[in-house]
């Protein structure tokens, strides 16, 4: 709760709309419309101004109509979403995204222009298949990105970077956290790995953990909320660390596994088994407030280590 606390910006009558957060999510196609809405609403949940989705024609509709909050762009041509992408203050890309070939060249230039901006950047879902598909044309010294795979997706990412078959058979934690290390410095970029304990590890070797208690149930669409929590998570933590994006990168990236653990574990001990990832986000805006009344009373189970 204290990585949450010291990121949360406060709220004073100063203030102007966007300067708690204008964040873009790229993703959502015909068949997945609800992992690019489950990203931007927990962004709007957890007080960001305005949230951007862009996503695939057929989706438009679709996401428009989940929430009159969103500002929905349809199309996934780079000449349309790159120039736009100057106002934003971080980019969540992969939720819903699919995997048209015709996506990839708009993610080389989304890379690049990550890469010459600084700015803050996750890549999760069908994003993390691009990347491992072409993990070749993936640029160094992305400083500012963060990469959020779960086993499967960081099995792949292994394979293609370092050349590691059958990591889905490897149980050991401590050799997961060794090829997560690995894997960051090889790629030189953030590795958030999701599971039984969340890992942030950062190209330098530094390690945090989270293993606050969370829901029993594995329901789709709450790595979706990780992402889009963590992309303005990290908005929050370059306004107040500045570049140093290791330690924003650890600071998010607890933050981020603390408010979606905290609030799966809250909607299951409700739920049960019908816990959703819609009954998950109805639990963020209770969260934040207790974490901001100092009301919260639920245990963060958290420690950092250098690899």
């Amino acid at each position: 709760m204290d990585h949450f606390l010291k990121l949360l910006p406060k709220l004073t009558p100063q203030l102007r709309k966007g300067d708690c957060g204008k964040i873009a999510v790229i993703g959502g196609s015909m068949e997945y419309t609800g992992a690019p809405y489950y990203a931007a609403s927990s962004i709007s949940r957890l007080g960001a101004d305005l949230i951007h989705v862009f996503c695939a024609p057929d989706a438009a509709p679709v996401i428009k109509g989940y929430s009159p909050d969103l500002i929905v762009h349809p199309g996934m041509n780079a000449s349309s979403i790159i120039p736009k992408l100057s106002r934003m203050d971080a980019i969540v890309v992969g939720p819903g995204l699919g995997r048209n070939p015709t996506i990839w060249p708009l993610m080389l230039e989304l890379f690049q222009f990550v890469k010459n901006q600084e700015v803050p950047f996750v890549i999760d879902g069908d994003g993390l298949w691009f990347v491992s598909e072409h993990i070749e044309h993936f640029p160094r010294q992305m400083m500012t990105t963060v990469l959020t795979p779960n086993i499967v997706e960081f099995s792949r990412l292994c394979k293609s970077a370092l050349g590691e078959e059958d990591v889905l058979s490897v149980k050991d934690r401590t050799q997961l956290q060794h090829l997560a290390a690995e894997l960051s410095r090889k790629m030189d970029v953030t590795i958030y790995m999701k599971g039984e304990v969340d890992l942030v590890v950062t190209p330098n070797g530094e390690v945090s953990k989270c293993s606050t208690d969370s829901s029993l149930r594995r329901c789709g669409g709450q790595g979706d909320v990780t992402a889009g929590s963590l992309g303005l998570f990290l908005y929050w933590a370059k306004k107040k660390l500045g570049d140093d994006w290791t330690s924003a990168h650890h600071e998010a990236g607890i933050s981020s596994s603390w408010l979606v653990r905290t609030a799966g574990r809250r909607a299951f001990e409700k739920h049960g088994r019908s816990m959703n990832t819609p009954l998950l986000l109805d639990e963020i805006p209770k969260l934040v407030r207790d974490v901001e009344t100092r009301e919260a009373k639920d245990t963060v189970h958290s420690d950092s280590s250098k690899h």
